[in-house]
Parts: C-alpha cells; sequence; structure tokens
C-alpha cells in the first residue's frame, strides 16, 4: 500500500534524475522556504538521525521535505520505524539512481512509495528532447546537426547536454548546422571506437587519419586511443577466430566480446574481407609497437606525444589495409 508522503526517484537516466530532483528542491524551497529542507546522506546517516527528523514539524510552513540520498541499510523493522514516526506534514523523498536491488529499504520503497524510474531515452525519443533543450539554451539547430551530435557523442544525455550547450555558445545566434557539429563536437569513448572501426571497415583509411588527428587536436590523450585501437584489435582477431569456427555473426560476435551490435556487425563486415596473412604482419607490428611503448623504444609524454603519434598514424593506415575498399 502507497505512502501519500513517500516518494522514490530512480533509474540509469543520471541526466533526467538530477533534473527532476533540483525541480523538487526549487519548488519546495519557494513555496516552503530552505529552512524546512533538510538533505542526507546515507553515508553517514544513523537510524536515531532519522527518526528525529522524520518527525520534526515544519517551521512556520506547511510541509518539511527531507530528501535522502542512497539506501539506508536498515532492516524491514527499521524501515517500519521511520515510516511509522513520520510527522504529517513531513514528505520523504528518496533517490537512488542505480540502488542495490537486493537491499531492504529498496524493497520497501517498491511497496509503499510514489515510484518514478527515469530510464535512459533512446532513438527518436531522444532526438525530441534535445530540440527543445537547444531551444531553452537560447540556439536553434537543424534537425540533421542534431542527429549528427547524437552519432558522435552517443545517447547519455548528460554528455548531449553539455555538447549542444557549447554548440549554442559557438553558433552565436545562428542555426547550427551539420558542420559545425563536426568541427565542435566531441565522441564519448565508446563513439570513437564505433566510428573508427565503421571507417576502417569500408577500408577508409584516409577519412580514418583524418578522423583520429582530429580527436588528438581536440585533447583526446593519445594513449587513451592507442587503446581504443589496441581494443579494437583484439575484437577484430577474435571475431576471425570465430569465423575460422563458422561463428562470424553478429551475434556471436556481440556475445563474445560483450560489445555493441552495430559494433560487432562492423567488425564482422571487417574480418570477411581481411587477408590473413597481411593481418598476421599488422599484429605482429603493432605487439612489437606495444612492447616498445611499454620498454622505452618509443618515447612519448605529455608535452611530447609525437612518436606516439607516429604509431598511431601506421596502425590506423596499416589497419586500413587489411582490406579492399567497398566498390
Amino acid at each position: 500500500m502507497a505512502i501519500t508522503q513517500l516518494f522514490f526517484l530512480t533509474g540509469e537516466n543520471a541526466f533526467q534524475l538530477r533534473e527532476e530532483k533540483q525541480r523538487w528542491l526549487q519548488q519546495f524551497t519557494e513555496k516552503h522556504g530552505s529552512e524546512n529542507l533538510q538533505r542526507l546522506d546515507t553515508a553517514s546517516l544513523t537510524l536515531r538521525t532519522l527518526l528525529d527528523e522524520v518527525a520534526t514539524m515544519p517551521f512556520i510552513a506547511e510541509k518539511r521535505l527531507i530528501v535522502i540520498e542512497g539506501m539506508p541499510k536498515f532492516t524491514k523493522e527499521e524501515f517500519a520505524l521511520v515510516i511509522g514516526s513520520v510527522h504529517p506534514a513531513c514528505v520523504l523523498l528518496f533517490v537512488d539512481g542505480e540502488p542495490d536491488k537486493r537491499s531492504t529499504v529498496y524493497k520497501e520503497l517498491l511497496k509503499t512509495a510514489k515510484v518514478t524510474t527515469f530510464a535512459p531515452l533512446k532513438g527518436r525519443s531522444l532526438l525530441q528532447w534535445l530540440v527543445p533543450f537547444v531551444t531553452l539554451q537560447g540556439g536553434r539547430a537543424e534537425v540533421g546537426a542534431l542527429e549528427s551530435l547524437i552519432a558522435i557523442v552517443g545517447e547519455d544525455q548528460e554528455t548531449l547536454a553539455q555538447e549542444a550547450t557549447k554548440l549554442c555558445t559557438y553558433a552565436a545566434g545562428r542555426t547550427i548546422t551539420t558542420v559545425d557539429v563536426e568541427r565542435i563536437a566531441v565522441p564519448s569513448g565508446t563513439q570513437i571506437i564505433w566510428h573508427l572501426t565503421d571507417l576502417l571497415s569500408a577500408g577508409k583509411g584516409r577519412e580514418a587519419l583524418s578522423y583520429a588527428r582530429t580527436l588528438l587536436e581536440r585533447g583526446e590523450d593519445p594513449y587513451s586511443l592507442w587503446n581504443v585501437l589496441l581494443w579494437m584489435l583484439r575484437n577484430l582477431i577474435t571475431a576471425g577466430g570465430l569465423a575460422v569456427d563458422g561463428k562470424a555473426d553478429v551475434r556471436n560476435i556481440a556475445s563474445f566480446a560483450r560489445m555493441r551490435p552495430d559494433m560487432a556487425r562492423a567488425l564482422a563486415s571487417l574480418v570477411q574481407r581481411v587477408d590473413r596473412a597481411t593481418l598476421t604482419a599488422f599484429v605482429e607490428r603493432t605487439i612489437a609497437d606495444e612492447i616498445a611503448l611499454k620498454t622505452g623504444g618509443i618515447r612519448a609524454t605529455d608535452e611530447a606525444p609525437e612518436e606516439l603519434t607516429a604509431v598511431i598514424d601506421r596502425f590506423i593506415i596499416g589497419c586500413a589495409g587489411l582490406v579492399t575498399p567497398h566498390v
């Protein structure tokens, strides 16, 4: 049975969860005053402290709000004691995006609280959110530009919000175009892997090289990019091994390598067109470069990354040379 004074915000969509929490705090403070708002962190929360807080009446106001960040480690009986002690004018708001679903309090909240779950937005829903978000930032954008932004940055709303705000500032009142997005937007780690894999699977070495250099110019750490390339090669070899066993389909690659189906699809396309002798030589060259980086044979620092950058260039050119471009 739901308790009218008990609310629970949860879900993997950290952006919308935070926005909703801020809306609660702002509206409550405006109506009832900051003196009637109490925020508690479960890292240091005791049962006695919470019992004292929930039993306290508001100060010259209709309501008092207690926001509890995280899941308290209470027993079922302790949680029942808390709920039974809540003052009639007191509202409890629990907030935890990724709670331990085995915890007693989590299970009890599902039974007794009004639960709002924020799931990640996907596809058209994400675009439908992004259009008005850009407007709220004082900007405007071509739909194609926003679709390109999602393709480059990925579907994390937090990252998209940051990149969209940056684009609004860059455009300074004019309409944001696809060219603006390609020039300004910074890809996420997953999107970097996907886009490089997609380019290389098509044998587009020049475009892949230009993309990698653009990433480095925008501040991408060369060692991070090198690790991305090693990850891609490792999974290419995995896909090749599955091909030998007659299992080089998207589902097998995605499951074995724990990657997204679209990324697995690009790898499957690439591995089917790889020259095996060239791949063997390429892997040996890459291993030698990795050993040299680890042992000082290739020297690279934050201040002087040129030797590592050259290794990255050689990797991309070599990887593109494994296949014949699509006609």
